[in-house]
């Protein structure tokens, strides 16, 4: 007996799943990041110049404040990094239910953080820790876990007796 395809919708679509989970993480680690840099560094925008040095060289990390350039460059390509991670994730981690996803959530931006700092080459890492330091990096991979792990809360995927 034939069965129907899954729905398109849902926590069967890993890609949808995947963008939204990227957007929420992405508003997440964007909104630290800007935080720390005003507070740091008196401008939301130049922990952005600083990954833009990925495409610009490190002459990207030592622009202060808004620069279309690099701001928009380094914005770029951190929503994109983090929004393929979330992808992946949902790729490998669909059904995983509350609470078992806040730890799959944190091994995974672990894995992230590892690679983004231990196998990558210098010119391909993040860059904002340059301006902003080790404290930034936890708290935007916290928040990274944390948007991937509550996943489950916007693709109906909550019971876990379900």
């Amino acid at each position: 007996m034939a069965t129907a395809p899954p729905p398109q919708g849902g926590k069967n679509n890993w890609f949808t799943n995947g963008l939204i989970t990227g957007a929420a993480s992405v508003a997440a680690t964007t909104a630290a990041l800007a935080a720390y840099g005003k507070a740091k560094e008196g401008s939301a925008f130049t922990p952005f110049n600083a990954v833009a040095h990925m495409v610009f060289g490190d002459e990207a990390v030592r622009v202060d404040g808004w620069s279309a350039k690099e701001t928009l460059t380094g914005f770029g390509l951190h929503a994109s990094a983090v929004g393929a991670w979330a992808v992946l994730y949902e790729a490998a981690a669909r059904d995983i239910r509350l609470p078992a996803s806040l730890a799959s959530g944190a091994i995974a931006a672990g894995l992230v953080y590892l690679f983004d700092y231990h196998v990558v080459p210098e010119r391909l890492r993040p860059g904002f820790e340059k301006r902003l330091g080790p404290e930034a990096v936890a708290v935007t991979y916290v928040l990274l876990a944390l948007g991937l792990g509550l996943s489950p809360l916007w693709k109906g995927n909550k019971n876990p007796h379900a």
